[in-house]
């Protein structure tokens, strides 16, 4: 889904396929400069936003702000293999060359990420993060914040001060990509009867947080919550996910995450509206 300065874009199909774009109210952008959001369905959004773009830079001289709180391709940071594309950074050369003014990402998943976006802007979780908290009516005393690995603990921990913290460490198999066990590392910390709140950047199937989720309830703690900034419609997947059972077993009591990129619905899932 696109908007133009808060306006839905309208999107229709010739018989062939090509599109047919609309955008309301472009008579009255204000002069020289235009805010596009981009909250991503699929690829297909990627010709529209080229076409409307260049329409605007072309025929209304008018320059454009994105705002996408999702990067597509994020996860295709680097290519493990000659025959792979580096879709991230094809990506990134579209982006830079419809030279938008500046850029805004919510939650970047790598470094990598943000260096190949000219212009970049990144947006921090640390909002949504203290919703789920206050949601949770979260205290020091009570709370323990858990990370999936050291670098999400470095990234995440200094946004809520104040709250102690845990971080998984991954035994990975590194030729098929799937974790085969996880180890928790507290520093000593006691978790018994602490509730738990999970935080990554991006969810698929759960898979990550289940072994969290899992090695968290041995070593005796209450309640587990988790958050994620960007969480796939797969989650729902009862035939792939693990992390609806989880939700449905109480295992997790709840998930929280934004708009940015899921679209479904679930009594477990609070969904905090990116604006």
């Amino acid at each position: 889904m696109i908007w133009v300065d808060d306006k839905q874009v309208k999107v229709e199909h010739f018989p062939d396929g090509t599109q047919r774009i609309s955008i309301p109210g472009v008579r009255e952008i204000a002069p020289f400069a235009a805010t596009i959001l981009w909250k991503y369905d699929d690829e297909s959004e990627l010709s529209t936003l080229i076409y409307i773009t260049r329409h605007l830079k072309n025929e209304c001289q008018i320059n454009s702000y994105l705002t996408m709180p999702y990067l597509p391709n994020a996860r295709m940071d680097r290519i493990h293999e000659s025959t792979e594309c580096f879709t991230l950074r094809a990506f990134a050369d579209v982006i830079n060359w419809l030279g938008f003014v500046e850029v805004t990402v919510l939650d970047v998943h790598s470094d990598v990420s943000a260096a190949l976006i000219d212009r970049i802007k990144i947006d921090s979780a640390q909002r949504f993060i203290e919703g789920a908290l206050e949601e949770m009516n979260a205290t020091p005393q009570d709370t323990v914040l858990y990370f999936p690995d050291a670098g999400a603990a470095k990234r995440y921990s200094g946004m809520v001060p104040g709250m102690k913290y845990c971080y998984g460490i991954k035994h990975r198999d590194w030729d098929t990509g799937k974790i085969t066990g996880l180890h928790v590392e507290t520093d000593g910390l006691d978790l018994t009867d602490k509730r738990i709140l999970m935080i990554d950047d991006i969810i698929a199937y759960g898979g990550s947080m289940a072994y969290g989720a899992s090695e968290l309830k041995k070593m005796g703690v209450s309640d587990i919550y988790a958050y994620a900034s960007h969480t796939e419609n797969s989650v729902l997947d009862r035939e792939h996910g693990t992390l609806i059972y989880l939700l449905e077993s109480d295992i997790v009591t709840r998930l929280f995450t934004t708009d940015s990129l899921f679209r479904g619905n679930h009594e477990k899932i609070t969904v905090f509206p990116y604006r």
